[in-house]
């Protein structure tokens, strides 16, 4: 079995991130895996193993990129070469051509419910995006979704066969996320606050961080020790920082990056809060859980797959201000019921996944595209 994966992602040159220690384990799963890196000015290839290789195309312009990708691919593919996208848009594309051109498999992953109708709001692009993403799919040998909720859209919604589509959410090591060092510590650093709120992503339209600084300020009219924590990092970031200045609250809402100290954020904090409009799956959740954290989140991703309401997790309406106001007013008066919630979670996420378990669903996926 060889994988030849197109990717955007930059980590993917450094040997240490997490995406290349995934990339490599793939290695050890198949026999020979190829990485077209798009988005690099330089023309290289990078060995991360024996039998694993990066190879960054270089180029100006997109058109540039796509040509060399499909050229390089040319030489790439042996026999019983599955093709392999990391979405159905733009890179689908491109994964199709490739496969008709030298006569592949094509394995497309979707991580990101694109048939949400706030996706499909967010820009023209993601609008061109849902309607190309059907096009990809069915012409795709097999499909790896984060959730029951996608591959229930794929299967009633768009007509596409079960025995194509493998369930696969996202692996989180759970024993590394508890084993990893303090490095900051929420309450020692800002004793001001009785009890913090954390919210932690990237700074983007998709996470809607606005809807949690409006919970917030709702809820500390009530609780005015209380503090919230932002912290990532993204192309939203000033309006963020614009909004808790407009509402007035610099005291108790801090804004920071810290985005290599998440877990050491998750631990020291009392609750964490994902306002997203949409989500594949949510893997800060799983974070969070592992920590034992309670959590309130929307709606979406592994709402009532992994995060069960009332059990492990409370989950409230998506955009839904009131109902998450609420949802943190329950758990700051009512300290046992979110400790119970937090162990609840911890437990879920202690048989969540092992990575035996994640290896065998991966494998699922490759025969199913042969």
């Amino acid at each position: 079995m060889n994988l030849l994966f197109l990717s955007i992602d930059q980590n993917l040159v450094n040997a240490e991130s997490a995406v290349s220690k995934r990339v490599r384990h793939y290695g050890e799963l198949a026999e020979k895996v190829d990485v077209i890196l798009v988005g690099s000015s330089l023309v290289k290839q990078i060995s991360l193993s024996a039998n694993v290789t990066i190879h960054t195309v270089g180029g100006s312009s997109k058109p540039v990129q796509f040509f060399r990708s499909l050229r390089l691919s040319r030489s790439l593919v042996v026999p019983d070469t599955i093709i392999s996208v990391q979405d159905p848009f733009e890179m689908g594309v491109w994964g199709l051509i490739a496969s008709w051109l030298f006569n592949c498999r094509l394995q497309v992953q979707v991580h990101i419910d694109f048939f949400s109708p706030y996706f499909r709001r967010e820009s023209m692009h993601q609008r061109f995006q849902a309607w190309l993403a059907p096009f990809v799919l069915r012409r795709a040998s097999s499909i790896r979704v984060v959730s029951q909720k996608i591959a229930t859209y794929l299967r009633d919604s768009l007509g596409i066969a079960s025995s194509k589509i493998v369930i696969a959410p996202i692996f989180v090591d759970v024993a590394e996320m508890r084993n990893k060092p303090l490095t900051t510590d929420l309450h020692a650093k800002y004793p001001q606050f009785d009890w913090i709120v954390l919210v932690a992503c990237r700074y983007v339209k998709q996470k809607n961080i606005p809807l949690a600084i409006e919970a917030f300020e709702l809820f500390r009219k009530k609780h005015p020790k209380s503090g919230l924590i932002i912290a990532g990092s993204g192309p939203e970031g000033m309006k963020i920082k614009g909004s808790v200045v407009k509402l007035g609250l610099n005291d108790s809402v801090i804004v920071g990056s810290w985005t290599g100290e998440f877990t050491s954020l998750m631990r020291t904090s009392d609750v964490f809060l994902m306002p997203s409009d949409y989500e594949g799956w949510g893997m800060t959740v799983i974070e969070a859980a592992s920590l034992g954290r309670p959590i309130v989140m929307t709606d979406v991703g592994c709402a009532n797959e992994f995060l069960i309401n009332e059990k492990s997790g409370l989950i409230v309406g998506t955009r839904d201000v009131e109902s998450m106001t609420s949802a943190l007013e329950r758990l700051y008066e009512n300290r046992a019921f979110a400790t119970n919630l937090g162990l609840e979670a911890k437990r879920w996420a202690d048989i969540y996944m092992t990575p035996k378990e994640s290896d065998e669903l991966m494998l699922e996926l490759w025969k199913r595209a042969l």
